[in-house]
């Protein structure tokens, strides 16, 4: 059984939003956005919650700064509604778990009001230049747990 929030309610009551600017150059013959641009604006839209959180240089600073990796070890996205170049993509992205050395985020994309996508992106923390598992940061924990959905 799934038991990922997946209802507007759940996701918009913390969620942060992040626009992404669908180009014709995203699009497949069928003039909607080839399916493997869209996984590509759900991890835009994560680091830019990343971004947003933590500053500037989201995965760019954890990784580099802070030697913290954050790799996928599971991603899953449900089609909706297709989206195009005609309206701004607006992805909302929420942090809905928070394990001992991983992290679950919801993003769902919108157009125009439309639920276009909605996807569970899992990542596990990894000390980067050893790519081996980590708990996850005390200061992480501090800041992701208020945030999350249900919080």
């Amino acid at each position: 059984m799934d038991t990922r929030p997946t209802t507007e309610a759940t996701v918009t009551a913390k969620a942060f939003e992040h626009e992404i600017h669908v180009t014709w150059g995203d699009c497949d013959p069928a003039r909607i956005a080839y399916t493997g641009r869209i996984p590509c604006f759900a991890l835009d839209a994560i680091d830019a919650w990343w971004a947003h959180y933590l500053g500037p240089g989201g995965w760019f600073q954890l990784n580099v700064d802070r030697n913290i990796g954050t790799p996928f070890v599971h991603l899953s996205i449900d089609f909706k509604a297709p989206i195009t170049p005609r309206h701004r993509l607006k992805c909302q992205v929420i942090p809905v778990r928070l394990g001992d050395t991983s992290i679950e985020f919801l993003v769902q994309g919108y157009q125009n009001g439309t639920l276009c996508f909605s996807g569970c992106f899992v990542c596990v923390f990894v000390v980067a230049d050893k790519f081996a598992k980590q708990k996850v940061p005390p200061d992480i924990r501090q800041l992701v747990e208020p945030l999350m959905a249900g919080a």
